[in-house]
């Protein structure tokens, strides 16, 4: 086992495995009365999702940015990414509020 000591707990790797052994081979004693769990209905699953270090380090930077988690910024950015977008409608309604700009701005320059 490693001398190293984590910088967290402040334990040796052999300590932290000791405690783990420990704890895993007294189990069966642990306090407290078993409460009944039951996920929320809207919660289908969780996914493992693997990054670089550069890629993680950019999105959690774009995540901080936007003042969002980072399970919150990815999510969103999952959603956004699946969401079928209907172009000619999106440019229907571009053209439309061009339109209606341009209407704005000459009705505004005869009033003056």
């Amino acid at each position: 086992m490693s001398d190293e000591i984590d910088g967290v707990t402040g334990l040796s790797v052999a300590e932290m495995q000791a405690a783990a052994d420990d704890l895993y081979e007294h189990r069966d004693l642990a306090a407290g009365e078993e409460v009944a769990s039951e996920p929320a209905p809207e919660i289908r699953s969780v996914v493992s999702v693997r990054f670089s270090r550069g890629e993680l380090d950019s999105i959690a930077a774009a995540a901080a940015a936007a003042g969002q988690p980072l399970s919150t910024y990815i999510r969103n950015a999952a959603l956004a990414a699946a969401v079928h977008i209907d172009l000619e409608a999106a440019r229907r309604e571009l053209r439309t509020a061009l339109r209606a700009m341009g209407e704005l701005d000459r009705n505004l320059g005869s009033a003056a």
